[in-house]
């Protein structure tokens, strides 16, 4: 989501930027569309939304999972999964159980040449042949744990990838099995051929991408920095694509791979396919049922896809933190596709650079890919198993429902506009609007928007909007394009609030404070391929934290709490009255901070209020400010010291008897001291032992100095802290 200003030179932004201007909610990247709902509709890398390929499901296999699938020359395929079972599914989507095998779950099939097909069970490395009416034949046992993928060989039989111990098995024709490559691993988990009879290797827990020629020698062609490369495939321009997830603990540190810039986690891709789908072992949502894990199991998500380019040379073209790539395989036109989890996405890799999203299924993972009928793909899923086709047409329609504004408070809407490639096709955009923060129900209904020309949105002023587009195929199929969609609007203006004026202390004053109303001339733009975001004006708070106050005698202040809903910015008038006064006097006007210090020296004793007015004038157009007003509670200036009248000493004796009185006008006494020929002050005790009124007696008995005269001074203070000194000399 983006939040659009006009940027206007430095002399007028001063001047002209209006809180209640004009401002537009534009969505116009991938990481922004991809927060909406959207339906049949294919979203890329590069913020393009267009018509996806039809999903259609054809066949619910009934179980959790389904691992792998096959297809034929006849147009069937194969689906295999848990508890055994295989699926037939013909050229028209019906489906049938074919068989139900022994030694556990089916991880992996090839296509025969006499319309049967070959599946591997494991934990028991069991493969058999399944003949198109469904007797089954065991055909092969290996030494081994597990079996992951199966490729045809040149001349019949079938090459094998085996886990615990990580080999890849020749079987014959005859169903017999011999090692014919030890990659050294736990497992081999991905096997694929290319186009010069090498077989491609993925391993576990290494990461390993290798090349097996016919002769048996192996080569690394790339370690990846994963854990396990649960797919890989050969292109014919002699690429080989493999997908890795996982963290791999090994020391060895991975070749270098050329660094391409890595999209947003919210939206990445990666693809693949081919006849012979292999699962890896990645994670699930926490609710369901995970695909194999093998080894120590692999943290779900984080995977990545490479491209080996003919000479060698590595290159990670799509990354994603939280999915992981189950199966890769080529669409009609050759662009690598993906089968992923655990959002059950299928993504098209269009450049080493960009992708696009397909797909969201339901079902938790797309757990195979295979070649169907007339340029479709068939998927399988797991957490539900089913068979689904996507392609080879595209949807005649699809949607996206935006995710909702929140414009921060009561707001008007403007034009509703879009950026589009129609293509011979249509686009028709609907917008509403609300103030709850779901648009579930209690909303206004969806109203048209003119997506031609962009029309005023009709839907009612309100805090939240989000819109809705759909798009139609041209005739001939071709699908339009939508690139952005710009929403108008305009905050009402609302009235600043002020919460609380105190008065501070007397004879203290706030810190000087600086600033600068001069705008900036520069620009700070984030790196590049970042947006500039901005955010909905948010209510402006200003007003009193702590603060550190210095002594300042006479001086008063005042400090108050403010705050507005549009974010305007806020100046004040601060105004003061005396109790028996009737009118305001100016203390300061345009006031920019939230507190005021002023010298009351010349003003009279008394009491005071002092009221502030916050206005956001300056962030509206002329006449379109408002203002608050609020008054403090009352206050005392006082600046006169206290009376000191009667001062008498006298000597009694051995002591030196002294009496006096004090009163201030306006405050409570605050302490009284006397001195006795300029010695140390000492307490002064009132005859009514407390400090508590405006007036004071005090006698006071002290020692008699030595000597015949004696100079007595005392000072009294008030809580304004005035202070008053008087003496007097006895001889």
């Amino acid at each position: 989501m983006k939040i659009r200003f006009w940027i206007l030179p430095a002399a007028l932004a001063a001047v002209s930027a209006f809180a209640v201007e004009t401002k537009t909610w534009t969505q116009s990247e991938s990481a922004e569309f991809e927060k909406g709902k959207l339906k049949g509709l294919a979203l890329s890398s590069e913020g393009r939304l267009s018509l996806a390929p039809t999903w259609k499901e054809v066949f619910d296999a009934g179980v959790p999972h389904l691992w792998c699938a096959v297809s034929n020359a006849k147009g069937e395929v194969f689906a295999g999964g848990a508890d055994g079972k295989v699926f037939a599914i013909d050229a028209q989507g019906k489906g049938r159980t074919l068989a139900t095998l022994e030694g556990g779950a089916v991880y992996a099939l090839a296509a025969g040449t006499k319309n049967d097909v070959y599946a591997a069970v494991s934990p028991e490395a069991k493969i058999y042949r399944v003949e198109s009416g469904g007797k089954t034949t065991l055909f092969s046992t290996l030494k081994a744990g597990y079996v992951w993928a199966l490729v045809p060989a040149a001349g019949g039989g079938f090459y094998a990838a085996t886990g615990n111990p990580g080999q890849i098995q020749k079987i014959g024709t005859d169903g017999k099995a011999t090692v014919f490559f030890d990659s050294g691993e736990t497992h081999v988990r991905s096997l694929s051929m290319d186009g010069k009879g090498n077989l491609i290797a993925g391993t576990e827990p290494g990461g390993l991408v290798l090349r097996v020629g016919a002769d048996g020698t192996g080569f690394v062609l790339y370690q990846t920095s994963k854990r396990e490369v649960t797919a890989v495939l050969a292109g014919q321009d002699g690429a080989i694509y493999a997908a890795a997830s996982g963290t791999r603990s090994a020391a060895a540190l991975p070749v270098p791979v050329a660094p391409v810039p890595t999209p947003a986690p919210a939206a990445q891709a990666g693809t693949g396919g081919g006849v012979q789908i292999q699962i890896g072992g990645g994670g699930a949502r926490p609710q369901a049922a995970a695909p194999p894990s093998i080894g120590v199991a692999s943290a779900p998500g984080n995977s990545e896809i490479y491209r080996i380019a003919a000479d060698g040379e590595p290159r990670r073209i799509w990354s994603n933190p939280l999915l992981t790539v189950y199966a890769l395989a080529f669409d009609k036109a050759g662009k690598l596709l993906a089968g992923t989890g655990n959002m059950g996405r299928v993504y098209r890799i269009d450049t080493d650079f960009t992708f696009t999203r397909l797909v969201d299924s339901e079902p938790q993972q797309v757990t195979a890919l295979a070649p169907g009928a007339g340029g479709a793909v068939i998927a399988v899923t797991a957490n539900p198993a089913k068979v689904f086709q996507m392609g080879p047409t595209l949807e005649r329609t699809g949607s996206i429902e935006s995710e909702l504004f929140d414009a921060g408070g009561f707001t008007y809407w403007g034009r509703l506009r879009n950026e589009s490639e129609l293509n011979g096709g249509k686009i028709s955009l609907e917008a509403h609007s609300g103030n709850l923060d779901r648009a579930e129900k209690n909303w206004s209904p969806w109203a048209a928007v003119d997506a031609s020309t962009g029309s005023r949105v009709s839907a009612p002023a309100a805090r939240f909007l989000g819109w809705r587009a759909t798009l139609s195929a041209a005739p001939d199929g071709r699908s339009p394009v939508l690139k952005l969609v710009e929403a108008a609007y305009q905050a009402k203006n609302v009235a600043p609030v002020l919460e609380t004026v105190e008065v501070t202390p007397a004879n203290y004053k706030f810190p000087t404070t600086s600033s600068s109303l001069t705008a900036s001339s520069s620009l700070s733009l984030p790196p590049l391929g970042q947006s500039r975001r901005a955010t909905p004006s948010s209510a402006t708070d200003t007003g009193a934290g702590a603060a550190t106050l210095s002594f300042d005698k006479g001086t008063v202040g005042a400090r108050w709490r403010a705050h507005d809903a549009n974010g305007d910015t806020l100046d004040y008038k601060v105004e003061i009255r005396g109790a028996e006064e009737r009118e305001w006097k100016l203390l300061k006007d345009k006031v920019k901070d939230a507190r005021l210090n002023w010298d009351s020296t010349a003003m009279s004793d008394g009491r005071y209020k002092v009221r502030v007015t916050a206005s956001d004038d300056t962030d509206n157009y002329p006449g379109q400010g408002l203002t608050t007003v609020m008054e403090s509670e009352e206050f005392v200036i006082d600046n006169t010291p206290p009376q000191i009248e009667g001062l008498a000493a006298r000597v009694d004796g051995g002591k030196l008897r002294i009496e006096f009185k004090a009163s201030d006008a306006q405050t409570t006494l605050q302490f009284a001291e006397y001195s006795i020929n300029g010695g140390e002050w000492i307490s002064a005790k009132p005859t009514t032992q407390f400090m508590d009124s405006l007036s004071h007696e005090y006698k006071l008995e002290a020692d008699k100095p030595a000597g015949t005269e004696f100079t007595v001074a005392v000072k009294v203070a008030d809580e304004n802290d005035n202070l008053a000194v008087r003496k007097v000399t006895l001889h």
